[in-house]
């Protein structure tokens, strides 16, 4: 269970913790991971956070430090196309993805599902907006099986307006309090019955599996030609 002052978002971290559970593959990657927002549901044998901002990921390898398994990416999540194709075996991207201009999204999301391995798994989440169409046609045509699941439905959206200054929740005196968090925490079941509907909800989770590729095209992810900028954080030109 997850407690978060948005009910959206604890039903998004439930969800993102039951799907990533089971999946103790070798490579995963948290693209606009921050400082490390979902290291703590990731069972890959390695993690990398991938981030634009570098002090961002030097404070995630200090928050999971000794953390031998984890390392750092410095990159523009729209511009990966020097990482090689078809290595990653888990990518996850949350609360990054709704913050870019459209044209931009579909060239991070495009570029993410190319590194996703032949028989790798693809999570991200993003708003639903008038691109979402474009970006799910993008997704069906890179891989055999996609999962919608909508969420953010009329009520998490209402309850989040009251508290929300200028877009902001995280650290409002009320919404913040346990009380409070357990109850955001109960209304996120709700979505659990909206989740299978677009109409009523503003966000969208697309979970991908089976790329269209041949098994037998999976490379390694060599990051020997990238510069070592940290004891493990790899700038990405």
């Amino acid at each position: 269970m997850n407690f978060f002052t948005r009910p959206s978002k604890c039903f998004l971290f439930d969800i993102l913790e039951s799907k990533l559970k089971s999946i103790e593959s070798e490579i995963g990657l948290d693209a606009g991971s921050s400082n490390f927002k979902n290291r703590r549901w990731f069972k890959t044998k390695k993690y990398y956070g991938l981030d634009i901002n570098l002090d961002s990921l030097k404070n995630g390898l200090a928050k999971y430090n000794p953390d031998p398994r984890a390392f750092g990416l410095c990159a523009d999540v729209t511009k990966l196309k020097t990482l090689p194709a078809n290595s990653v075996d888990l990518i996850v991207s949350t609360n990054t993805l709704y913050a870019l201009p459209p044209s931009d999204r579909l060239s991070a999301i495009q570029q993410l599902a190319d590194l996703t391995a032949p028989n790798g798994r693809f999570i991200c989440e993003f708003s639903l907006k008038n691109d979402s169409n474009l970006i799910i046609n993008l997704l069906k045509n890179k891989f055999d099986q996609i999962k919608i699941i909508y969420y953010k439905n009329i009520i998490s959206y209402c309850y989040e307006k009251i508290f929300e200054r200028q877009g902001f929740l995280g650290h409002h005196p009320i919404a913040s309090s346990r009380p409070m968090r357990l109850f955001a925490w109960l209304l996120s079941r709700l979505e659990f019955i909206s989740c299978h509907f677009k109409t009523g909800n503003q966000q969208i989770i697309i979970d991908c599996n089976h790329k269209k590729t041949p098994p037998n095209s999976k490379q390694n992810f060599d990051l020997s030609k990238f510069e070592l900028i940290n004891s493990r954080i790899y700038q990405i030109h």
